[in-house]
């Protein structure tokens, strides 16, 4: 069996498709690590979880899903077995805020890296430094490794997109993905995808001492402060206003060009 990407720049979606998709194809999910199962996470590997079972004998008969914030490579991992992939893309500039709020969520005060110091730190890089190092590219290398390819098919959906009309671009995505999935079934994955309800779920789990490793990183303290995992979702956001003045046009000039290519003017 053929592997499907879920293929994104981090703090772009990802988590939401998955949930979606699980959600619609397996199921409700009243556990994040039940997602991780079905719709494995290359980086955060479980021993038994779809992919590690693939071939074992205990095929299902699902699609292969698996998430990737690899950029695309001939070094990437599981090359020879890939059969298409679904790649989700972002506003840099809503990508970038919700980048800070994951450093914020692990612990990095603003007396250790400042917000415009880390907003800087973004656009002279052109994505997290961190995420370069684990070879998921910049924002706009990652983007151009999937949207280029003629390895496989790929389907690029927008956050932007998805928020505003979520059954309708998941539809199309279905339908790419060569799903047999129905109108109610899908309307109920995506209201039990809600952010409200993935909220609640992140809420829960962190609350729960017991709780086994999820999706959701972080813990009650962060959680107390007002910082998590599932954020604003907010999208069309202002680095001069969330920030500091310049700071737009200092990311224009920087990925401008690559965002263009997107859709994305500003």
């Amino acid at each position: 069996m053929g592997i499907t990407w879920l293929a994104s720049y981090p703090k772009s979606g990802n988590t939401w498709v998955r949930f979606i998709l699980s959600n619609a194809i397996f199921g409700p999910a009243d556990k994040s690590i039940d997602v991780n199962r079905r719709i494995p996470d290359l980086h955060r590997r479980l021993p038994d979880d779809r992919l590690a079972r693939a071939g074992d004998g205990s095929d299902d008969g699902a699609p292969l899903l698996a998430k990737t914030h690899f950029e695309l490579s001939d070094a990437h991992p599981e090359l020879s077995r890939t059969d298409r992939a679904l790649h989700i893309v972002r506003n840099p500039r809503d990508v970038l805020l919700s980048a800070l709020n994951y450093r914020r969520l692990n612990g990095v005060t603003e007396a250790q890296l400042s917000d415009r110091a880390y907003a800087e730190m973004f656009i002279n890089t052109g994505g997290d430094p961190t995420w370069k190092q684990q070879k998921f590219g910049t924002w706009g290398s990652h983007a151009q490794s999937w949207t280029g390819t003629d390895r496989f098919p790929v389907k690029t959906i927008r956050y932007e997109d998805l928020k505003a009309d979520t059954v309708g671009v998941m539809r199309d995505a279905i339908g790419f993905l060569g799903l047999d999935i129905g109108d109610d079934a899908l309307a109920r994955a995506v209201k039990a995808s809600s952010f409200d309800s993935l909220r609640a779920i992140e809420i829960r789990e962190k609350a729960d001492p017991k709780r086994k490793d999820g999706l959701f990183l972080g813990d009650t303290r962060t959680s107390k402060q007002g910082v998590f995992f599932m954020n604003k979702g907010r999208t069309g956001q202002s680095l001069d206003e969330a920030i500091a003045p310049g700071l737009d046009a200092m990311l224009d000039a920087r990925l401008g060009d690559a965002a263009r290519n997107l859709g994305y003017t500003s």
